[in-house]
C-alpha cells in the first residue's frame, strides 16, 4: 500500500513548500515506488499541486544541480543536525586562536558575531535548526541567526538580533487573555496571534514574509513619532525600516526552500544569487561586474556550496577563481 502524501496546506505558498519537500525526497536515493506513487496522486488531487511540481521541476532539469547523491546527503544531514552542531567551546577556542586583529573579525564574521556566541539560539554560518519554544510555537533559524527567547505573563517574545527566522506560531492556549507573539528586530517588531512567516534582519531594514495568518508591522519610528502599523495577509511580503514601512509586494513562494536546505532561483541575477549563497559559506564569495546580469534558474542545495559552483561554471560562461580557500569570485570565462 502506498505511503500518504504530506498534509498539503490550502495556501498556494505552502503547496510549493509540499512540491519542494517531493523533489527532496524523491531525490534523496532512499525513495521506494511507493513514494513515486504517492507524489503523483498528489499532483493530480488539484491543477496548483500539478503546477507547482511542472515549474519546480522544470527549473531542477535546467540546471541539474541536485543529483540522488547530493539530495541524500542533505537529507542526512538535516536527520543528524544535532550530532553536527560544532560545540559553543570549540568555536570560541578558535577565535581564541585565530590571533590578529584581522583574523579574529574574520571568525566573528563566520561565527555570526559576538551575538552568536551569546544568544540563547543560534547558527553558524552554513548551519540551520530547528527550536521548539516554551508556547509549542517552531522556529526556524537559518545561517548565522541569533535569537533570544523572552516569553513572560504578557508576551510571547523572540528577539532577532541577525539572520533569519521562519516562526511556526501556535495560538496561546496558557494564558488569558491570550498572548500575541512578538518578533523584534532592530527596526521595529511584528506580531501575530497564530501562522507561518519568515523575518530576516538585513544590515538596515527588516524583511517579512507571511505564508499563513495574519501579522501587524510595528516600526519603531522617529524619537516622538510613533509610525503607522500594517497589517500584512498570507501571500504578502514587506520591508520595513525605522521609520516605515514600503509597500506590501506578493510573497516569494520559495522563500521558505532553506527550510530544506534548498535556494531556488527564478530568474535571478547571478550576482543575486551569489550573495545569497555567500550566506552559507565561511569567507567570500563574490560575482564580477562582467558577469553580475547573467540570468539563471534552479535549485540549489545549499549544503554543498562546491557542487552548486561546479553546475554553474557548467551552466554559463562563467569561472570561478580562488584566491585563497575563503574568497572565490565568479567571472567571465
Amino acid at each position: 500500500m502506498g505511503r500518504t502524501a504530506p498534509r498539503t496546506p490550502a495556501t498556494p505558498v505552502a503547496t510549493v513548500d509540499v512540491a519542494i519537500a517531493w523533489m527532496v525526497k524523491l531525490q534523496s536515493g532512499a525513495a521506494t515506488p511507493q513514494d513515486h506513487e504517492a507524489c503523483q496522486r498528489w499532483q493530480r488531487e488539484r491543477l496548483e499541486h500539478a503546477q507547482a511540481w511542472a515549474t519546480l521541476d522544470d527549473l531542477s532539469r535546467r540546471i541539474k544541480v541536485l543529483p540522488s547523491s547530493l539530495a541524500h546527503a542533505t537529507l542526512a544531514q538535516r536527520e543528524s543536525a544535532a550530532a553536527q552542531r560544532p560545540q559553543r567551546r570549540t568555536v570560541l577556542k578558535g577565535l581564541l586562536l585565530a590571533g590578529g586583529t584581522g583574523a579574529l573579525a574574520l571568525a566573528a564574521r563566520d561565527q555570526g558575531g559576538w551575538r552568536g556566541l551569546v544568544a540563547q539560539h543560534h547558527t553558524e554560518v552554513g548551519e540551520r535548526a530547528r527550536v521548539v519554544l516554551a508556547d509549542g510555537s517552531v522556529l526556524h533559524l537559518n545561517t548565522a541567526t541569533a535569537v533570544d527567547e523572552l516569553f513572560d505573563a504578557q508576551w510571547r517574545c523572540v528577539r532577532l538580533h541577525q539572520g533569519e527566522v521562519m516562526v511556526v506560531c501556535e495560538p496561546d492556549l496558557q494564558s488569558l487573555p491570550s498572548r500575541p507573539f512578538v518578533v523584534r528586530t532592530a527596526e521595529g517588531e511584528v506580531r501575530s496571534k497564530a501562522g507561518r512567516f519568515l523575518v530576516r534582519q538585513h544590515a538596515e531594514h527588516t524583511g517579512v514574509k507571511v505564508m499563513e495568518g495574519m501579522l501587524e508591522v510595528r516600526p519603531h519610528g522617529r524619537p516622538g513619532e510613533a509610525a503607522p502599523v500594517v497589517h500584512l495577509q498570507a501571500g504578502q511580503q514587506l520591508v520595513f525600516e525605522t521609520t516605515g514601512a514600503h509597500r506590501a509586494q506578493p510573497v516569494d513562494t520559495s522563500a521558505a526552500a532553506w527550510v530544506d536546505g534548498l535556494l531556488v532561483a527564478q530568474n535571478m541575477p547571478l550576482d543575486a544569487l551569489a550573495a545569497e549563497l555567500a550566506r552559507y559559506r565561511r569567507g567570500w564569495l563574490r560575482c564580477a561586474e562582467a558577469v553580475a546580469g547573467l540570468r539563471i534558474s534552479g535549485v540549489f542545495p545549499v549544503d554543498d556550496l562546491g557542487r552548486v559552483i561546479a553546475a554553474l561554471e557548467r551552466t554559463l560562461p562563467v569561472r570561478a577563481r580562488s584566491y585563497t580557500p575563503l574568497w572565490v569570485t565568479l567571472g567571465s570565462r
